[in-house]
């Protein structure tokens, strides 16, 4: 991602940005130790102006004043910089309402699926090591969420508020649906159990409409919204095997849980029909485990 504005870190620091901008920069604090130490830094300096400023009248030019610069190459920048960060000091030690940047943040551990009813009474439920964030506005002013990992929601409609899942790669938006939301670094996928929802690359240069049925890839590689529409899809939380290999099967639960389980070399040949519905990973182990009265471990 590059260099990131001071700017755009400061309103971070004090809250101000909104999702698209947030994201930005905990993608940017992701890329490498210099920039987790270049916020820091930056964060220290503000909260010491914070406190310097707490209780006295504001004054940019006094403060200013008080800057000591380490070169004078840098003398101008820097003068810039804290002229900047000084103002947003200022706006929101008199002007921020706190509450209305409190976040939620809803986890799922590796192996496990969490199911919750977010504030407008849609339902989602979380599989794998996976993050759902929204913030305190969801379900009064807006629904929109962010999302790392996989999600399975059911939309209560609300035309006035479209329901919005961003992830790094795309956007989707709905009014009332059931889907899937698969998010991941470097590719996000979408299932349509029922209803439509709209689908848009971060970049906005592509767009499509999905309904019941249908699904969508989006790799970061390939730049490219690839369509499939499957027939008599069935419920998306449900996993079905037809004498399937186990070791088929265990790949699949492995992908879904975001997990490793080993499968036995002496496992490796047999094979099991089943159907997982809405069950933790251990659970799904031990219905294996029951159904070929065998011993595998997680």
């Amino acid at each position: 991602m590059g260099n990131m504005k001071n700017e755009l870190l400061a309103k971070y620091i004090l809250g101000e940005v909104n999702m698209k901008e947030g994201q930005r920069v905990e993608q940017w604090l992701e890329e490498s130790e210099d920039h987790q130490r270049e916020f820091r830094q930056l964060k220290r300096r503000i909260e010491l102006g914070s406190k310097r400023y707490k209780y006295g009248v504001f004054a940019p030019r006094q403060a200013i004043q008080k800057v000591k610069f380490p070169a004078k190459a840098y003398h101008l920048r820097i003068l810039q910089v804290a002229a900047t960060i000084i103002v947003l000091i200022s706006s929101v030690l008199w002007v921020w309402n706190k509450s209305s940047l409190q976040e939620t943040v809803l986890l799922s551990r590796t192996g496990k699926m969490k199911a919750f009813y977010l504030p407008d009474s849609s339902h989602v439920t979380l599989t794998g090591d996976s993050r759902l964030t929204y913030d305190s506005q969801f379900g009064k002013t807006n629904r929109e969420l962010s999302l790392r990992g996989k999600a399975f929601f059911r939309v209560k409609q609300d035309s006035s508020k479209p329901f919005i899942v961003e992830t790094s790669l795309i956007q989707v938006e709905v009014l009332g649906t059931s889907f899937q939301v698969i998010a991941e670094k470097l590719q996000a996928e979408v299932f349509v159990e029922k209803g439509r929802v709209k689908i848009t690359t971060q970049d906005k240069k592509q767009e499509s409409v999905l309904e019941t049925g249908m699904s969508v890839k989006y790799g970061k590689k390939d730049g490219e919204l690839m369509i499939s529409t499957k027939e008599d899809k069935g419920e998306i939380q449900i996993l079905k095997f037809d004498n399937a290999p186990l070791s088929e099967v265990i790949e699949t639960l492995n992908e879904y849980y975001s997990c490793h389980v080993t499968l036995p070399a002496n496992y490796a040949t047999l094979r099991i029909t089943v159907v997982f519905k809405e069950v933790s990973l251990e659970e799904a182990i031990e219905i294996i485990n029951r159904t070929l009265d065998i011993q595998l471990t997680i």
